[in-house]
């Protein structure tokens, strides 16, 4: 079973394209810590949206265990980042969903795989289940504020054939 771990920017970003769904083509499940789900409907009021994820079973409610690790994580993460690392690691995920540099960086360094925005958008485009990658990330940029440098847009791209 292919289980990961989702931070708040990637879940807006693909709830805000209508991609939430598609991920079940890489996911068997994507939990979605406590903390990042306060957050989503704090900054996107996706209240509604998040029911509907959680009512597929792809998505699900969690909450970390281990505060301590929560807490030392804050050090260097935002507290949605760092509860999500905590999932993955109790959750046994392989994958973290996120953009933020060093969560991707701590997470690779705890043997979670990450992922982000552009990867997963360029992989769904090469599959045939999205529109262009850079057209997907112009819209998250001109309607939320995405930000991303083309550098990392090309380099997702790039490896959209490699498996996730």
């Amino acid at each position: 079973m292919r289980i990961a771990v989702i931070d708040s920017s990637c879940l807006i970003n693909f709830a805000h394209l209508d991609l939430a769904f598609t991920l079940s083509a890489f996911f068997h499940l994507i939990y979605v810590p406590r903390y990042v789900h306060q957050e989503v409907n704090r900054k996107s009021r996706f209240r509604y949206k998040l029911k509907k994820l959680y009512r597929t079973r792809l998505y699900r409610r969690c909450r970390a265990a281990d505060e301590v690790r929560v807490k030392w994580l804050t050090d260097q993460l935002d507290l949605g980042e760092a509860e999500a690392l905590t999932q993955a690691k109790e959750r046994k995920a392989a994958y973290f969903i996120g953009d933020e540099k060093d969560a991707r960086r701590i997470g690779e360094l705890m043997g979670i795989r990450p992922v982000g925005t552009a990867r997963l958008l360029a992989r769904l485009h090469l599959d045939g289940l999205a529109d262009e990658p850079r057209r997907l990330v112009d819209k998250l940029r001109n309607d939320l504020d995405f930000r991303i440098s083309g550098d990392v847009i090309e380099d997702a791209i790039a490896r959209s054939r490699e498996t996730i």
